[in-house]
């Protein structure tokens, strides 16, 4: 404890110790969607059936397909994000190695008046060579949305884009958290 005092007091900035974490989907922005869209189709539907309007019943099924689409955006046990020191967690990928880190940023862009927010984490190998604990998921999974999406880089390297803007937690303090395990 002394020589972190001495070193903050010749003006180095302190290490913040790494805490794990996990966050989830910021569930009051998409409950009124996912149950919405829900109710609607399942009414397009009813109606459609009992009232002999077969069309109508087809119509339904693009509201239920949008609930679908949606529906982990509702589910209470599923972190989307977190860290601990097996690495950095992202839901239906698993712990990718802190090695396989090369960097992590937080990057802004404005639409109309919302704010998105998205962390890219690059790696320094495919996804596939970086990931440590692989999550399995059900096959029905598969077709839902999720929080992130891959793109190549050159060299073998990876860019994972994670939206920030639809979890429970802000984007400052997700990024100081994971480079606080990154400089470990």
């Amino acid at each position: 404890m002394a020589a972190k005092t001495e070193a903050v007091s010749k003006g180095e900035t302190a290490k913040p110790d790494p805490v794990p974490f996990t966050v989830g989907f910021n569930r009051g922005q998409s409950e009124g969607l996912v149950y919405g869209s829900l109710l609607l189709g399942i009414v397009f539907t009813v109606i459609g059936v009992v009232g002999g309007l077969p069309l109508l019943a087809v119509a339904g099924l693009a509201p239920l397909g949008i609930a679908y689409w949606h529906f982990p955006m509702i589910e209470r046990s599923r972190p989307q994000l977190g860290a601990n020191e097996d690495g950095l967690y992202v839901e239906r990928i698993g712990f990718i190695d802190w090695a396989a880190i090369r960097m992590t940023d937080v990057k802004r862009t404005s639409v109309r008046n919302m704010e998105l927010v998205r962390l890219d984490v690059l790696l320094t190998r495919p996804l596939e060579n970086a990931v440590t604990k692989a999550q399995t998921f059900p096959v029905w999974k598969k077709f839902m949305m999720r929080n992130w999406k891959r793109t190549p880089r050159e060299h073998g390297r990876e860019l994972i884009a994670i939206n920030l803007h639809t979890l429970a937690a802000d984007p400052e303090e997700i990024l100081s958290r994971i480079r606080a395990f990154k400089l470990v």
